[in-house]
């Protein structure tokens, strides 16, 4: 048997793993400093930006900052969304496991005219809001498994929501 030969082609497949893997680790961080500003998701032809995540076709963004309600609304729009509308179960619980201990504005709002709690959409809502003092006319979720009445002029963390595209 020539020795030869076998260290020659040991010496490729180890070159090949060692190339693999680097391709594999550093490849993200490639596509990140060219500016990719989508990431794909499950299915095919469905993006959302990145930093959001896809439920049910729909991107969610969750801040890491803090922002009056309407601070936070002025930025979803900014970034041509709105503040979430978690008006299904399915959305509420899919929030809830991403939000931990933080509380989140979402686009939930007393109407003083109606005199009930809409959408920003318009549409009403038909849930239970917890916490309800004067004044707190904003909702927010997250550390508790509610909605929550809060003022609307205290900072909190704020949830985004679009199509996906």
């Amino acid at each position: 048997m020539n020795w030869h030969m076998l260290i020659s082609g040991l010496f490729i497949v180890v070159l090949k793993i060692v190339g693999m893997t680097l391709f594999l680790l550093y490849f993200p961080q490639i596509l990140g400093e060219n500016k990719a500003s989508f990431t794909s998701t499950e299915r095919y032809g469905t993006v959302c930006p990145r930093g959001w995540d896809l439920h049910e076709g729909r991107c969610f963004f969750l801040s890491t900052s803090e922002l009056s309600w309407n601070k936070s609304r002025d930025f979803c729009e900014a970034e041509g969304s709105s503040l979430a509308l978690v008006n299904t179960p399915a959305k509420l619980e899919f929030l809830q496991d991403r939000t931990g201990a933080e509380k989140y504005f979402i686009g939930l709002l007393y109407q003083h005219a109606e005199e009930g709690w809409y959408w920003i959409d318009n549409s009403m809502f038909n849930g239970n809001i917890v916490n309800q003092r004067l004044h707190f006319n904003c909702v927010t979720i997250g550390l508790t498994k509610t909605y929550d009445a809060a003022s609307c002029d205290v900072n909190y963390r704020w949830i985004c929501e679009k199509r996906a595209t």
